[in-house]
């Protein structure tokens, strides 16, 4: 990630992100392509932002300082748009952008778009299908719990993304085994609550939009081919366009523009996942941010722009109304990790690069450095790109090459023998 130069005369977008994320690059490039200025702020020490050429650094965990940081900052650059990359910085650009005068969701939208409870409290005020949620203090005793909830159930750190520590039980004894793991997440993340909802069965999808004061405009629905049944909760494949009948399909948008209202989100990007069963249409999640790791590379708008460069126009003031998507089948494969372990070797890729309808793989996890599977870990190997002349087709490239791919993967008890 670099930085563009900026000036009072030159409109300049402040881009919010944490050093680990997936898509500061896309962003990055998207800025390059369509000639925008930004300033990156970044939850890294001063000094590291010194040395890595960075705008400024933000301490995430000081919310108040690094909203003033990012308002002056603004002050002395012609900012016409805050953005967080990820969900940790949402609410920091929420008080930026009203401090400022920006377009921007409100930080109450900001909070019911991040909080896990929050979000399922508006949701249920507003009469959209929730499953029953209660939620916890980490510290509590879970045999005080286990009688109060309904199995099977789902566990689910408030501040978490990704997966990351949502677990299922089915009876009292997963329960207190989920709720110890989680609690040993917490202690080392963020958060101090821990939400229990009823599970949810049914067919999952993802959603990609974009809000703004003309409503809302759908980009991708996705579907997720592989169950999702737990007890952990993996992302794996997603493919688009969606071969849910057409009637589901307008029956999430609806349920997406009613569940946007709930929270009160109006403006920017918007990622949401939905579970769909008899009953009717579920949200699990309606994040304020874009489709996370490299799953943005597959989608492109008015056959030229990518979804990073249409959410940057859409923040620097231009009509994104005329862009579609393209109407190409296509999906991408976030590739699981197997274990946990020290990942040694990887072979296969040309192989796997050779089938039909693959367009690229991407390898994102470094060799010899610790691999961490859920519900602690919230990473993934790489991503497998694909399209084909139907969605069917994407999902069968994807599932081909991913099954040439080998990774090796020296196991913790190993290096343990070899100290």
């Amino acid at each position: 990630m670099h930085d563009t130069p900026s000036s009072k005369t030159n409109p300049t977008i402040v881009l919010i992100a944490n050093p680990n994320t997936y898509r500061g690059k896309s962003f990055a490039r998207a800025a390059d392509r369509l000639d925008l200025h930004i300033l990156w702020a970044i939850d890294i020490p001063e000094k590291l932002a010194s040395e890595w050429n960075m705008s400024l650094s933000v301490d995430f965990s000081n919310h108040d300082e690094s909203v003033a940081t990012i308002v002056d900052l603004a002050n002395t650059n012609h900012v016409v748009s805050i953005l967080a990359i990820d969900d940790s910085a949402t609410l920091i650009a929420a008080d930026a952008c009203k401090l400022l005068g920006l377009p921007h969701n409100s930080p109450s939208a900001a909070v019911a778009a991040r909080d896990k409870f929050v979000m399922r409290q508006r949701l249920l005020s507003s009469n959209i299908l929730s499953p029953k949620f209660k939620s916890f203090q980490h510290n509590a005793n879970p045999e005080k719990i286990i009688k109060r909830i309904s199995y099977p159930c789902v566990l689910k750190p408030l501040l978490l993304n990704g997966s990351r520590g949502v677990i299922r039980a089915n009876n009292p004894t997963e329960f207190k085994t989920a709720w110890h793991r989680i609690r040993n997440i917490l202690s080392n993340s963020v958060g101090t609550h821990i939400m229990v909802e009823d599970y949810i069965p049914g067919t999952e999808v993802a959603v990609e939009a974009l809000i703004s004061d003309k409503g809302i405009k759908i980009l991708a629905i996705f579907d997720k081919p592989d169950p999702l049944i737990g007890p952990f909760f993996e992302e794996t494949i997603y493919v688009t366009p969606s071969r849910l009948p057409q009637e589901d399909q307008l029956e999430i948008e609806n349920t997406l523009i009613s569940a946007a209202r709930a929270l009160g989100l109006r403006f920017g990007p918007i990622h949401a996942e939905f579970r769909i069963n008899e009953q009717g249409v579920w949200p699990i999640e309606i994040a304020g941010r874009t489709i996370g790791g490299l799953c943005s590379n597959i989608l492109s708008f008015g056959s030229v722009l990518s979804l990073e460069e249409l959410v940057l126009l859409q923040a620097s003031g231009s009509n994104i109304e005329k862009f579609t998507a393209d109407d190409r089948s296509k999906g991408v494969m976030m590739i699981p990790i197997p274990k946990r372990g020290i990942l040694r070797k990887i072979t296969g890729i040309e192989q796997a690069k050779s089938i039909a309808g693959i367009d690229n793989i991407e390898i994102t996890a470094k060799l010899h450095y610790p691999l961490h599977t859920l519900p602690e870990g919230d990473g993934y190997l790489g991503f497998i790109f694909a399209y084909d002349k139907s969605p069917s087709a994407v999902e069968n490239a994807l599932r081909q090459s991913h099954s040439l791919l080998q990774f090796q993967i020296e196991s913790e008890i190993m290096l343990e023998q070899i100290k």
